[in-house]
């Protein structure tokens, strides 16, 4: 209904809207914040889900056929189902590789790119991590590679823009402020990770990843690993065991009792949590996450 009154007024102004649609909620948010009354969004998955294997839905292809630009956080991040995708929305424009089509990696600090490429290793990203998103020092980057995309796409709507993304930043310098200053007790903690999604997250803080539960990024955990991350985690002395609302809390929780380190369910995604309605607040969730579990 929120949109619909958006395109009448627009359309009523004079001035066709941009239909931008997103791969994540944490994408459209921000292109909310920067487009105002000149974008109209739509995010295909809602947040719950694992970001690597979001179920396609009948509505998608319509979507997606209408779309002035397909905006991505890249990396192959959405490699599994958004290309094919696109590519059978019959929309050119925005298939993987045209202008329509944006990733948001560009002048990120990109973390974990791998040395080796192999099938044994698992979902393995060539050109690194892609879940930047997580952690809070990618977020004036984003905004800014948004900022220039939608101002290529409608080059007169640049002042707005512009503005739009001078008021995120002025948010993330704020929210940036309270973060460093409240996530000063993570610096060294040890933490185990369901899946190699909180590089970013751990490097703001300064917090130490000693294993994954998963064996390989992808790869469900045997009981051998389970045995061996047990034991990484009582020789490291393990202070948090971290996973998203996407990943089963079965596998944290024993591992909890036997090594008396706590579990944290943080929130991987915009809209994985009641509350958790925009980037920032999502970042705050996860700090305040993490700040139960370790008082």
């Amino acid at each position: 209904m929120k949109q619909l009154l958006i395109l009448m007024l627009i359309t009523i102004a004079g001035a066709k809207p941009l239909n931008v649609v997103t791969s994540i909620p944490d994408i459209a948010d921000m292109v909310r914040m920067i487009g105002g009354n000149r974008v109209v969004v739509t995010s295909l998955a809602t947040g719950k889900e694992d970001l690597h294997a979001v179920p396609a839905r009948p509505n998608f292809l319509p979507i997606l056929n209408k779309a002035d630009l397909l905006i991505t956080l890249g990396l192959d991040a959405e490699h599994a189902w958004l290309p094919a995708l696109a590519k059978s929305a019959r929309n050119p424009k925005i298939t993987e590789g045209q202008a329509g089509w944006i990733s948001l990696e560009k002048g990120i600090t990109v973390l974990n790119k791998p040395t080796t490429i192999a099938r044994t290793e698992g979902e393995q990203h060539p050109e690194g991590n892609p879940h930047f998103n997580v952690g809070p020092q990618a977020g004036h980057q984003m905004a800014h590679n948004i900022a220039n995309a939608l101002t290529r796409a409608d080059p007169a709507g640049k002042s707005v823009y512009s503005a739009g993304c001078d008021k995120l930043c002025e948010q993330i310098c704020a929210m940036e402020t309270i973060l460093a200053k409240k996530g000063a007790v993570l610096k060294g903690k040890k933490i185990v990770a369901y899946h190699e999604d909180l590089a970013y997250l751990c490097a703001y803080y300064g917090m130490i990843q000693v294993g994954t539960i998963e064996v390989k990024p992808g790869v469900p955990p045997t009981a051998s690993h389970l045995k061996k991350i047990e034991e990484v985690a009582r020789i490291q002395k393990a202070d948090l065991i971290i996973h998203n609302q996407s990943q089963s809390a079965k596998i944290p929780k024993k591992l909890s009792v036997s090594t008396s380190a706590p579990v944290v369910k943080i929130a991987n995604a915009v809209g994985a949590f009641e509350g958790v309605n925009s980037w920032i607040e999502l970042q705050k969730f996860n700090l305040n996450q993490l700040l139960k579990a370790v008082k």
